[in-house]
């Protein structure tokens, strides 16, 4: 059971589901359903030339049809490369320019683009056969017999990219036995179970929404929540209001989208119901002591346990997950005198409130 695979064939076989939350409309659909479904979408990509231990790089929104080509991905022998998107208008050449970049450095030998990104990336005469991934899925509809693939653990499943918040963004290079390893070492140190709730809307080229809350959902079967990045920043209350509505026990989000998330709580008439939230997780980037605070305050009157609020630590290297602190243990604070830490790297006790400490 070391290969994603064979977790996801397990999966199928439980009773959660995973229910897309994007652009306003809501689709449940059974995991064993998904299962079928990226089973027949893997002998399409074989007949379109995909083998064993390809590079297959996926360019799309979040999306039932981007989910299903990522188990796709696995069924047919393959590696996933999920490619970052656009942020801003502004930027759409640096994008075409870095995706090409990054298609060439990974290698790939298939390249999937969802219909609405299509008209931001045209193909050029050196890149690696392009499919939408739309006519993909059509053609899915009656597929050709899947030839198994006998995927090792040693395999690569994975190639990552860093989030680059210290350099320019690598390719990480995770086989499937290293992802399995840390989603067992997730589910331990969160004392997952069946009866957990996972809410996400982070993107999906990004470990942490990729590996740490879809693919663990994914590969568990518990239930999965999943809206997409735009909706989130249209409206940061609608994450909110998934945790109410589908009962989430765990949810993740960098600094800056707990403090978004204040403020809408603040903002609310209504009350939510947030008491079955167990774990809110602050990674991704600096965590902010008072924004956590903040959130915890904010969140009491609709039910939010101070102790399910916390911060933790992980990177693409180490597949995601690094450090967690025991669930329900909130947050717990070092303050430390600045100047050493910052000049000769040493984390001294200091008083709070102290000229120069700072809370970490």
């Amino acid at each position: 059971m070391e290969t994603l695979s064979a977790r996801i064939e397990k999966a199928a076989g439980s009773s959660g589901s995973v229910t897309f939350v994007v652009g306003g409309a809501k689709d449940q659909v059974p995991w064993s359903q998904m299962h079928a479904e990226a089973l027949d979408l893997a002998a399409v990509l074989q007949s379109r030339g995909l083998r064993r231990g390809d590079h297959l790089a996926l360019l799309g929104p979040t999306s039932r049809g981007i989910v299903t080509a990522m188990a796709a991905t696995w069924f047919a022998g393959a590696t996933l490369v999920v490619l970052p998107l656009p942020m801003r208008m502004s930027s759409l050449e640096e994008f075409t320019a870095q995706t090409r970049n990054r298609i060439r450095l990974s290698d790939t030998a298939m390249l999937l683009v969802d219909a609405d990104l299509a008209p931001f990336f045209v193909t050029e005469p050196e890149d690696p056969p392009t499919f939408l991934l739309q006519d993909l899925i059509a053609a899915a509809g009656d597929p050709p017999a899947l030839v198994r693939q006998d995927v090792s653990p040693e395999d690569l499943a994975i190639l990552q990219f860093t989030s680059g918040s210290t350099s320019e963004p690598k390719g990480v290079m995770l086989p499937h036995r290293v992802v399995c390893a840390n989603h067992d070492a997730i589910a331990a140190a969160l004392h997952l179970t069946d009866d957990d709730v996972a809410v996400s809307w982070l993107p999906l080229y990004h470990d942490m929404g990729l590996i740490g809350l879809l693919l663990l959902a994914m590969s568990t079967g518990i239930d999965l929540v999943l809206g997409a990045p735009q909706d989130f920043l249209a409206d940061p209350g609608k994450w909110l209001e998934w945790l109410s509505e589908y009962g989430g026990t765990a949810t993740a989000g960098p600094n800056f989208s707990w403090v978004l998330a204040t403020r809408s709580l603040r903002n609310r008439k209504d009350t939510l119901d947030l008491s079955r939230l167990r774990i809110a997780l602050n990674g991704a980037e600096p965590v902010d002591p008072e924004s956590m605070r903040a959130f915890v305050e904010a969140g009491a009157r609709h039910g939010l346990n101070p102790g399910a609020v916390f911060p933790a630590f992980g990177m693409a290297e180490v597949a995601i997950g690094g450090t967690f602190p025991e669930p329900g243990a909130g947050l717990r604070t070092d303050v430390v005198d600045g100047r050493l830490l910052e000049y000769e790297s040493y984390a001294a006790p200091a008083v709070d409130g102290a000229a120069g400490s700072r809370e970490l």
